[in-house]
């Protein structure tokens, strides 16, 4: 089935769900302080594993994960743990290295294998630094493509766990948050640190937990932890959510977008979507925790001839700033995005090829996405192919916002993933339309 999507208007008022990013961390580093503590909460521990509607797919991987391995604390068989980390990479790159660390804290590892079953692509992703780190503490990693299923077996050792900063800071945050349940340890970063934001989120929530962190010349080692068991569930909003409510806003016809529950000075790297629009002449106001974009009279946007960005810190927000740059500037060049092309599908091709559908040329030449806008955008009914990544999804959202067209797109569920809901909040705020169209 095909979806038709049109917004030619968008009037919202909306409180951004919390950040993915901070609650995934805050609900690991929850369980593993209740681990530590000699007599764990249960209802505690019940808040931190069970689902809730509101949680999107990503966060309901964590959780489960996370009530696999509580449940299997709780039995004396031997069977296999699974770990139905779906189709989150960092539920996966986390659970591989905090599971491992809880199995060999409870005594369990000789009776237990941790049984991951990534879905979609996951499975394709790299995974070859974190494993080569954790066999080298005790860990070994079975990779089943034709079963879908990574299957980890041993006892995680302490002492020091290398891993190279410039590949996966989900990799480094995964060992950190381990490092709970692993005394006399400490991770060593060697070389230079990618995804730095990422990085810093975990630290930041580690230590919101009352949990030290000491570093010395890369050689990160908890110091303390003093404040244990206290659950956090007051995340902060979410700024990829946001970046693409305030992308949706700065291009369609006319729009007026309040976005609430923002921390104006977030770590979250995804918040430089507000000095992109400001480059492209595009205001936001903030009050209190709440930003505003009013374009129902859009004067103040400008074309700009050329817009040169550095990607490294926020890839997950590259689709969206690659419509911006088409509908206002002449040329972009949007640097490092080699890691876009290792997401739930390569969003370097998907965006070229989204851009492509409504007359844009994109290209990406040695690691740098070019984006020729400035020029008219096709007519007709373009059809997009989102590759079941809920990235690419609001990206088509995006692309119908600018021009004004029916875009359909193959795929809308996948947006669960990140933001559930999204459709029915475009519906009520415009018009989005699905025609029911039967491949």
């Amino acid at each position: 089935m095909k979806y038709a999507v049109n917004i030619p208007n968008i009037n919202l008022d909306f409180s951004v769900p919390p950040s993915k990013s901070v609650v995934h961390r805050q609900l690991i580093i929850s369980f593993l302080l209740q681990t530590l503590n000699s007599e764990p909460d249960k209802a505690a521990i019940r808040e931190i594993i069970e689902i809730l509607p509101t949680d999107n797919d990503d966060i309901r991987a964590t959780r489960g994960c996370l009530k696999a391995l509580y449940e299997a604390s709780c039995a004396v068989d031997e069977r296999d743990i699974i770990m139905p980390c779906n189709e989150s990479g960092s539920t996966l790159r986390f659970m591989m290295s905090v599971g491992s660390a809880y199995l060999s804290y409870k005594g369990l590892s000789e009776k237990k294998r941790l049984v991951f079953e990534p879905k979609g692509k996951l499975i394709e992703r790299p995974l070859d630094q974190l494993i080569e780190c954790l066999s080298s503490h005790g860990i070994s990693v079975f990779i089943d493509k034709e079963a879908g299923t990574i299957t980890e077996s041993g006892n995680l050792t302490a002492g020091v766990f290398e891993i190279q900063g410039n590949i996966s800071s989900q990799y480094i945050s995964g060992l950190l948050m381990a490092l709970v349940l692993l005394p006399d340890s400490s991770v060593k970063l060697i070389g230079a640190l990618e995804s730095k934001g990422y990085f810093e989120l975990t630290i930041s929530t580690l230590k919101s937990f009352g949990i030290k962190i000491d570093e010395q010349n890369g050689l990160f080692t908890i110091n303390t932890i003093s404040a244990l068991c206290e659950n956090k569930n007051m995340a902060e909003g979410d700024w990829s959510s946001a970046s693409f409510l305030l992308c949706l806003g700065a291009l369609a016809k006319k729009s007026r977008i309040v976005l609430n529950g923002l921390n104006k000075n977030s770590i979250q790297k995804d918040k430089v979507i507000v000095q992109i629009l400001s480059k492209l002449g595009i205001k936001t106001e903030w009050n209190g925790n709440s930003i505003l974009l009013d374009m129902m009279s859009p004067n103040s946007a400008v074309q700009v001839d050329e817009l040169e960005l550095d990607a490294s810190d926020y890839p997950d927000i590259v689709p969206y700033i690659a419509v911006l740059a088409a509908a206002r500037t002449k040329l972009t060049k949007i640097k490092n995005v080699e890691r876009l092309r290792f997401k739930e599908c390569d969003r370097v091709e998907a965006t070229i090829k989204a851009l492509a559908a409504v007359g844009v040329k994109a290209e990406e030449l040695d690691g740098t996405l070019v984006i020729h806008g400035g020029l008219s955008y096709g007519h007709g009914t373009p059809s997009i192919e989102t590759f079941g990544d809920h990235r690419m999804a609001m990206t088509a959202c995006l692309i119908a916002a600018w021009t004004g067209q029916t875009v359909y797109i193959d795929n809308k569920d996948c947006v669960n993933k990140s933001f559930p809901g999204l459709f029915e909040l475009i519906e009520k705020s415009t018009k989005t339309v699905d025609d029911g169209t039967k491949e």
